[in-house]
């Protein structure tokens, strides 16, 4: 099955040297025990929640209030604004004790698969984009004196209308989602915006590190609570604090009583706590576990109880739009000795959902046109079970590549280099040799040039890529990239190196 294409813009990295403005403006932040300098004469007006009243005439003037701006502060979180209306750009520096920093509180004390998942939880399907954001670049990088953190590009709406673009640097420590933000309104995203928040950015200092405290209680899982189920028990089953106190209100949607179930984990944190149902019904149970000095932890289920019910998830249904030549559904049931049928356009096929009650079907979807998918899953003493799903195939992966390659731009290296934002977000492709490959937190970062000297390389670019593309070293290749600005390179000596900036398009690689 081929994957589909998601283009991921790249981040512009600009590394300056160490050291401070000769002409700049401090401001400290406390409560995360850090502070920042801005560059003299770029910012009109800088607001923080000290200052909002001293100026009021400003607020009035963008039509609200000292009172509603002190109240947006404290619910965002918000240390510092600072405008620059030349560049129709504001710089937002905030700090939240939100869960995340709660259950983490620094960032850089944590292994690897936690930060991981934290990057995770800016994708496509991650919390934040319930807020409205939507990052098309997301990377870690370890700064030197300031720790880990992301590096972001997004941009953010509300009720699907674009606000703004951005570029932003986030990390948690000090007990604190601490987010350095460069909003841009009116207009696309430039390298010079990048490089106006790297200015602030490597001022950026903390004073102290706290150490790590006792973290809040988790939950690790290892037998949940069914979402559907024919039977009345179940039991679950994880891991926790050790002796830490479970309790389980259970809540009917039909008669409104609750029923309590308590249980105990050992002292190496195991627990197993039975529950039972007491009749048909869709119920809402809440799941609370209590530790001595810490913090409660509590987690919500919904739960349908149905007798003669074959409970069942799509875990991956069919989307009404289908890009790719396949696509696979997947499902999972409670259940054993279950058989599937799927149905599409009229075509059947059968198999028996295995023991673990996971099962998938492997659609293909080469031909463009409509495709009516129907899937039945059966049990001897149950209920079927029946999904419908209409999805439509529309223009083939492979004549969208053809239109890519045949729109992509291929300007010449001085052009690009001196007029960058001329071809911001722009397909280019290019004919020259991969010189180095490096993976750095999981992102890959790629040198590349056009040229081929006795001496070395000229015309040099740098790739980015998600994962690694293969392009062999020292050999000719083409390469299809998303232009994202330019990157300006700190070297040996204190000259520093531009180079174009591609997010690779590994799809498109010949």
């Amino acid at each position: 099955m081929s994957k589909r294409f998601l283009p991921i813009l790249a981040l512009v990295l600009v590394l300056l040297l160490p050291g401070m403005p000769a002409m700049a403006e401090a401001y400290s932040f406390p409560a995360i025990m850090a502070g920042i300098q801005l560059p003299d004469g770029v910012y009109q007006t800088v607001l923080t929640p000290e200052n909002l009243q001293a100026n009021e005439a400003y607020i009035t003037s963008r039509g609200s209030t000292v009172g509603a701006w002190a109240e947006d502060y404290t619910a965002r979180g918000i240390l510092l604004q600072a405008f620059d209306p030349k560049n129709d750009r504001v710089l937002v520096i905030s700090a939240l004790q939100d869960v995340d920093a709660k259950q983490i509180f620094d960032i850089n004390q944590h292994p690897s698969d936690v930060r991981a998942k934290y990057r995770l939880s800016h994708g496509n399907d991650g919390s934040y984009t319930i807020l409205g954001y939507r990052y098309d670049s997301v990377s870690w990088k370890n700064f030197s004196g300031v720790g880990r953190f992301l590096q972001l590009r997004y941009s953010y709406r509300q009720g699907g209308e674009l606000i703004h673009r951005g570029y932003q640097r986030r990390t948690i420590r000090n007990g604190h989602t601490i987010t350095i933000d460069m909003q841009v309104f009116g207009r696309q995203l430039k390298a010079a915006d990048n490089t106006a928040l790297n200015k602030v950015f490597d001022t950026f200092r903390f004073s102290q590190i706290l150490p790590m405290p006792e973290l809040p209680i988790t939950l690790s899982e290892t037998a949940t609570a069914p979402v559907e189920t024919s039977k009345p028990d179940f039991i679950m089953k994880g891991k926790t604090k050790p002796n830490a106190r479970l309790t389980a209100v259970l809540m009917s949607f039909g008669t409104s009583e609750t029923k309590v179930f308590s249980g105990t984990a050992d002292r190496s944190g195991e627990y197993s706590l039975p529950v039972q149902l007491p009749g048909e019904d869709v119920y809402l149970m809440t799941l609370t576990v209590e530790s001595e000095g810490l913090e409660d932890f509590s987690k919500s289920y919904n739960i349908r109880y149905q007798k003669g019910l074959l409970p069942a998830q799509i875990i991956a249904a069919p989307p009404p739009s289908i890009t790719d030549e396949a696509f696979r559904l997947v499902g999972q049931t409670t259940e054993t000795g279950v058989t599937a049928r799927i149905s599409v356009n009229g075509i059947e096929s059968s198999k028996n959902v295995g023991k673990n009650g996971s099962f998938f079907f492997d659609i293909d979807t080469r031909k463009e046109g409509a495709y009516d998918i129907r899937l039945t899953l059966s049990r001897k003493g149950l209920t079927d079970r029946v999904f419908n799903f209409s999805s439509y195939r529309y223009l083939s992966r492979e004549a969208q590549e053809d239109a890519m390659k045949q729109n992509a731009l291929s300007p010449e290296y001085d052009e690009l280099l001196n007029n960058p934002d001329a071809y911001d977000d722009q397909v280019l492709t290019f004919e020259g040799y991969v010189t180095a490959k490096e993976n750095i937190e999981g992102e890959w970062t790629i040198r590349f040039a056009l040229k081929k000297t006795d001496t070395g390389f000229d015309e040099l670019f740098l790739l980015n890529a998600t994962e690694d593309p293969g392009l062999p070293v020292n050999t000719p290749v083409r390469i299809y990239g998303q232009m994202t600005g330019v990157a300006v390179l700190e070297q040996e000596g204190g000259t520093q190196e531009r180079l174009p900036a591609l997010q690779l398009i590994p799809v498109s690689v010949e």
